[in-house]
């Protein structure tokens, strides 16, 4: 067949190249990852957001593991998720409506992160007053933090927790190298799709098109990496320096 050409050579080393690349990208996607679900003691990072002391309201935060949550509190988180979306879901026929067994197993999923506010009266914990529910997710071959839920009880609602608390979100997805931070809205939720347009989410590539017809939107933030605000977050000790980074006074 005689001897092979230098350009089937070049092709072959490019396509070489390429995949050698290809296989790096997703090792360090993979690394990214794995790296930021291992982290145990995520709060510690964050110190001046252990708390949430604004609009009347004093909250305490605290982070678990699905497998590390209190019984009684993801029973709590359980209940809130069904008196807030239970409506919603059924009306537009979500997954085909409300299902306690299937969100039951989504909350307890061992991938599955929580932030939740405790009321704190007197420096005493009391009851949980809202909670997020994460994933660290590969979407569309970029690694992403995934909010699942958020949810609160309406005694805090339109206090500014809401915002906060998705602001906390962005940063800790920055720190930890993602890409985006992305979510899924019913339509129906016209309250939550506002605050994220607030904040400058918009829809994801996946996202289903308007003459499509789904009830729901997937939306994005995307993020710079890693975040220039990282080394500051460690040297905020008070409310007014917490106050110019989550809120922009």
């Amino acid at each position: 067949m005689g001897k092979k050409s230098n350009k089937g050579k070049e092709r072959k080393q490019q396509r070489k190249a390429e995949n050698g690349k290809l296989i790096g990208e997703q090792r360090e996607i993979a690394d990214t990852l794995r790296h930021a679900s291992e982290v145990k003691d995520l709060l510690k990072e964050y110190p001046a957001f252990q708390q949430y002391s604004r609009n009347g309201l004093n909250l305490s935060l605290e982070y678990y593991w699905a497998e590390d949550m209190p019984q009684d509190t993801q029973e709590w988180a359980l209940a809130l998720c069904k008196s807030n979306m239970e409506e919603m879901y059924n009306r537009a026929m979500y997954n085909g409506g409300w299902n306690n067994e299937i969100k039951l197993e989504e909350l307890a999923a061992p991938e599955a992160r929580f932030l939740v506010a405790y009321q704190k009266v007197n420096g005493e914990q009391l009851d949980p007053m809202a909670f997020v529910h994460f994933r660290w997710e590969c979407e569309e071959s970029v690694p992403v933090l995934y909010c699942y839920e958020i949810q609160l009880e309406a005694a805090v609602q339109r206090k500014g927790l809401g915002r906060f608390l998705m602001k906390f979100l962005e940063l800790i997805a920055r720190k930890a190298g993602m890409h985006e931070l992305m979510l899924t809205v019913l339509k129906a939720n016209t309250a939550a799709a506002a605050m994220y347009a607030k904040l400058d989410y918009v829809p994801h590539e996946t996202s289903p098109l308007e003459e499509e017809g789904e009830n729901y939107t997937i939306l994005t933030k995307r993020l710079v990496a890693p975040a220039p605000v990282q080394q500051p977050l460690r040297a905020v000790t008070n409310s007014f320096q917490l106050e110019n980074i989550i809120f922009g006074s």
